[in-house]
């Protein structure tokens, strides 16, 4: 690597999204800018690969590690660069690509590239869940089901996860929690809960349409039991970014919150889904802790 040049080096994730993206990593050694940075292009070869990439990344002191994939191969990433000098970029190539589309870098390939090629960076916010990094979203309920569900299943993509969405929402029993924020106690039936650092699960999909990754905050939407027909009527409202304006919804501005679910459950974090033994997760802040190239 020449001292004049900046050093980058592309992780691609070759499973994320759809198979339109295979077309990125040629797109990028025919395009990206050869005269200002020296780089290389890496494909992950098993789930922790890219977190593993970049942990070598970060110590040989490259100037940025970009990701070539969806919000989970954001998050692989950008768990490995908290606190450091080497900074994150992304160009989309997964399905919802949420952080994308919160940060305004878009769903474009080529448009992401040449946004990279002026590398301005600004330092983010991230958050944890249990000690668990991720950047965009995480919750519990019927998202997480259905994050679980689309984990699973071998096609991706907005139809695919709606379909899932409808079709668990029409069966899925609301569960208790008990909740600690700002002080306070809550505790009660919910359909979902989500903490959101930015603003959407993607697809312009909004939980949170006024989350700032910058200001040491998370927004915490809580949907709380209702008639289903009400949540299906107010559906639009997440497209709207409206949602936190229906009259089964409540949003909080927080550092920190502490749900307690008494039954097995789903969690979702940064668009991947897992399974969830009863008892706590614990959400925090860590405020300006990761550095972006957007």
């Amino acid at each position: 690597m020449t001292s004049k040049k900046r050093s980058v080096r592309f992780i691609v994730n070759p499973f994320a999204g759809h198979q339109s993206k295979s077309r990125i990593p040629s797109l990028i050694l025919d395009t990206f800018d050869k005269e200002k940075f020296d780089f290389d292009l890496v494909e992950t070869k098993y789930s922790g690969h890219a977190h593993e990439l970049t942990l070598q990344a970060k110590k040989d002191k490259l100037d940025a590690v970009v990701a070539v994939g969806g919000d989970g191969t954001v998050n692989e990433i950008a768990s490995a660069l908290i606190y450091s000098d080497t900074a994150l970029g992304i160009i989309p190539g997964g399905s919802g690509n949420g952080l994308a589309m919160h940060l305004g870098i878009g769903r474009n390939a080529l448009k992401a590239i040449r946004k990279l090629e002026e590398f301005k960076c600004k330092s983010i916010d991230t958050a944890a869940v249990n000690e668990r990094i991720y950047v965009n979203m995480a919750g519990i309920g019927l998202d997480g089901l259905v994050a679980y569900k689309t984990r699973q299943s071998a096609r991706r993509g907005f139809s695919t996860y709606l379909k899932g969405a409808l079709s668990e929402a029409l069966k899925y029993k609301n569960q208790t929690y008990r909740i600690e924020i700002d002080g306070k106690l809550l505790e009660g039936k919910f359909l979902s809960i989500n903490v959101a650092n930015g603003s959407m699960f993607g697809y312009n999909f909004k939980i949170a349409a006024d989350a700032d990754t910058s200001d040491g905050l998370v927004d915490a939407l809580m949907i709380h039991d209702a008639h289903k027909m009400d949540y299906f009527g107010n559906a639009w409202r997440f497209w709207a970014g409206r949602i936190h304006k229906s009259k089964f919804a409540s949003l909080n501005k927080v550092s920190k919150i502490k749900v307690t679910s008494y039954e097995d459950n789903f969690i979702h974090i940064d668009g991947e889904g897992y399974p969830h033994k009863a008892g706590d997760l614990e959400f925090e802040v860590m405020g300006q802790s990761l550095k972006v190239i957007c």
